[in-house]
């Protein structure tokens, strides 16, 4: 009873009519119903104490109700009767009431969404925002139809006449809600040719900025965005796709960047990468429009470059298969031919005080160099798929390619945007690599840098003057590039690659940067000793060796070390992880040429760096197996000071090389333990009796031993231990000494 009494009390309220006079007159109090279905709805109102029917008349279209109320507390539905021509209002006493009637009234069978109007703009935000997942692709279906979105832009229209800021405001949460459903049909056609100025309008109204950080976006899409008809697409479906990508680029990057969600950032690149992929897949597909494009790209067109640019930077988001494809489509239709026309020798940038009266939208060509347009282009074709640009600049009497090689190289060095130089010294490091080439193949296109001179112009650099500190940034950054080449060609050609450094003596050039006052051109000298020692190739060992390369990047590694710097900078770590790999490969050569030439300079920093106390007890144990070979001397021997080896005992295995034992054989010298049959015998005393030998017969084994030291050296001493099973034992055994006789024998 009480719910039921809860619900009719939702529902009470006043009804009115408008007299004559102008004058709203009560009907009676009771309470309102929508009853019946589809167009057998009807609007009642009852009398609550007689429940007699004060109103009974068909529901009419939704445009002749209206929502009325102060403020945010709509409780009135005023309407006029279209049959007898007489206006009705219905008060309620509670507004979730006059809500529920309005909606009931408002809504055609089935539907979610109530009519986009000014009076009920806040209830169609709030439904949008809080929609049922069960729901919502039929919001999403009533959203795009066109009577919905008709009604929305007539609302839109009246509410910027009116001028109404809070009605603007829930337009633009509303939109803005449309495009967070991340449904692609919905995103699709609120961004159509022939409602997209609308719908931007629609969001000029972001009230959370100030009025004078708000965008106009119909004006920035009329006035300040021009499109170039590059090659004219005749297919009409292509030209679409190509005018709502750039709303969908301008919708995610200008107009909503703060308010769209992981998943809606996510649905708007999905709807843009596939827009894409149906552009370039045309683009691929028709022939007589690459031709088109290659032709206008020969001819110098300036728009024609930046198309075809934009076409091989936009292809990195599709699948590598259509790229690939694409990019082949591109070169058998002469793609790098076409490009051979931006490189004359002529790379230095135009004159930037020319005439600045150019058409919006169109870029400066002094400020965007042809060629640095063209250098990415190859740039891509090289990095993804460098067959085809490396078969073109190497193919046999091709006088282009070999003059875009030479211009490359020369831009590489005097060029002064150092991210172009970059961008060539990737280029060729792509073109040099020969992992995809078999071996007769690899040959026939390294000889054309090897053989024909091409390496040769990349490596001019190295050359040049040593820097100073006044010299130029762009000549150093081309020095630092081309020893990234050279590191690069000694790891990846093998033997053309050491032919070339030994014969053209690249690695004195190359540690002749050890010098400059430039950290970074010391540290690129040092990458390429590195690569040069990394090989451990006995060719560039002796090398290394021979010319003594490791002598200027001792000295830089010492200055580098003194104060202030102390050993904490980048130079002296990659110095000491040099040192550290041949000691750990016992690059015998090298830990030689070091420590015999710069041993001081080890030991006096051995005890601040481990290296290089490492490196000194690596040259001190190669010394020891060249003096003794393990093969001759199971156990090694180390190296006393007067040159001789000392004596050791066998021991076993985890015990350490202490005095305790030899003490312990030492005390058992000078002991005198008397034999069990109670005869006095000891390895040192034998008895009174014929116990010490004559002075003659002293002085004659004295000039014996001096006769024949091999002999005497070759005799190993007696050991007062017994070995059994591998172990030493420390029970004295007595030994009978020889006599001079015996010994003569």
């Amino acid at each position: 009873m009480d719910v039921e009494e809860e619900r009719k009390n939702k529902f009470r309220g006043k009804l009115y009519i408008l007299s004559e006079d102008s004058a709203w007159q009560e009907a009676g109090i009771g309470h309102a119903s929508v009853i019946g279905t589809g167009t057998n709805r009807r609007l009642q109102f009852k009398d609550e104490e007689s429940g007699k029917i004060l109103h009974d008349r068909p529901v009419f279209a939704s445009d002749v109700y209206q929502l009325q109320g102060e403020g945010e507390r709509k409780t009135i539905i005023v309407w006029e009767d279209q049959e007898d021509q007489k206006d009705w209002a219905l008060s309620f006493q509670d507004d979730e009431g006059s809500q529920a009637i309005y909606s009931q009234i408002c809504h055609e069978p089935g539907r979610v969404l109530p009519a986009p109007k000014l009076t009920n703009l806040q209830d169609l935000a709030r439904r949008i925002a809080l929609v049922n997942p069960s729901q919502r692709e039929q919001v999403a279906g009533e959203l795009a139809e066109p009577e919905f979105l008709a009604e929305l832009r007539e609302t839109f229209h009246s509410a910027e006449d009116l001028n109404s800021q809070k009605d603007l405001s829930t337009i633009f949460q509303i939109v803005k809600r449309i495009f967070l459903m991340s449904t692609h049909s919905l995103t699709e056609r609120y961004l159509a040719e022939d409602v997209y100025e609308d719908v931007l309008g629609m969001l000029e109204n972001d009230d959370t900025l100030p009025p004078e950080k708000r965008i106009p976006h119909r004006e920035v899409m009329k006035e300040k965005v021009k499109f170039n008809d590059v090659l004219s697409f005749e297919d009409v479906e292509t030209l679409k796709r190509i005018h709502l990508n750039y709303r969908l680029l301008y919708l995610k990057d200008i107009v909503l960047p703060r308010a769209l969600d992981d998943g809606a950032f996510a649905s708007l690149q999905q709807l843009i990468h596939k827009n894409l992929a149906a552009i370039l897949e045309h683009l691929q597909k028709t022939d007589a429009l690459l031709a088109r494009l290659m032709d206008q790209v020969r001819q110098q067109d300036m728009q024609s470059l930046l198309f075809l640019e934009d076409a091989c930077r936009l292809s990195r988001q599709i699948a590598p298969e259509q790229r690939q494809a694409l990019y082949t489509k591109m070169a058998n239709a002469g793609l790098f031919d076409a490009l051979a026309v931006y490189f004359t020798g002529d790379w230095q940038q135009g004159d930037a005080a020319k005439s600045a009266d150019n058409e919006v939208g169109v870029r400066k060509p002094w400020e965007h160099p042809a060629q640095h347009h063209a250098v990415e282009v190859l740039l891509l074709h090289a990095t993804f798929h460098p067959a085809h640009l490396r078969n073109w600049l190497t193919k046999e009497k091709n006088e282009d390619g070999r003059r875009v090689l030479k211009d490359l190289t020369q831009m590489m060095v005097h060029e002064l945007d150092q991210g172009v130089q970059g961008q060539i010294a990737e280029i060729l490091r792509s073109v040099l690599d020969p992992a995809t080439l078999e071996g007769k193949e690899q040959d026939k296109r390294l000889d054309v840098f090897y053989e024909q001179g091409a390496m040769d112009d990349i490596l001019s650099p190295l050359r040049e003057k040593l820097p100073k500190a006044g010299t130029p940034p762009q000549v150093c950054f081309a020095q630092q590039l081309v020893c990234e080449i050279v590191a690069f060609a000694v790891v990846k050609h093998g033997y053309r690659a050491k032919v070339y450094v030994i014969r053209h003596g690249l690695g004195q050039q190359v540690c002749r940067l050890l010098s400059a006052p430039q950290k970074y051109l010391q540290l690129a000298a040092v990458r390429v000793l590195r690569a040069i020692i990394g090989t451990k190739d006995e060719a560039y060992v002796r090398y290394v060796s021979k010319n003594n390369l490791l002598t200027l990047l001792l000295q830089s590694f010492e200055r580098c070390i003194m104060p202030p710097a102390l050993g904490t900078n980048l130079m002296a770590s990659a110095t000491l992880e040099l040192l550290e790999f041949i000691r750990s490969q016992n690059l015998k050569v090298l830990v030689e040429n070091i420590c015999k030439n710069h041993g001081p300079l080890l030991k006096r920093y051995a005890d601040r760096m481990k290296p290089l106390e490492q490196l000194l007890l690596k040259y001190q144990q190669n010394l020891e197996v060249e003096k003794y070979p393990p093969e001759q001397y199971a156990s090694g021997g180390p190296v006393d000071s007067a040159g001789g080896r000392a004596q050791r005992r066998m021991r076993s295995p985890g015990r350490d090389d202490s005095g305790e034992d030899d003490s312990y054989f030492e005390s058992l010298d000078d002991d005198e333990d008397p034999p069990p049959n109670g005869k006095e015998k000891s390895d040192g005393l034998p008895g009174l009796l014929g116990g010490y030998a004559d002075a003659d017969e002293e002085n004659t084994a004295e000039a014996s031993a001096e006769a024949d030291p091999a002999r005497h050296e070759g005799e190993k001493p007696s050991e007062t231990g017994e070995k059994s099973l591998g172990h030493v034992s420390k029970r004295p055994r007595t030994v009978k000494p020889e006599t001079e006789a015996e010994k003569s024998q």
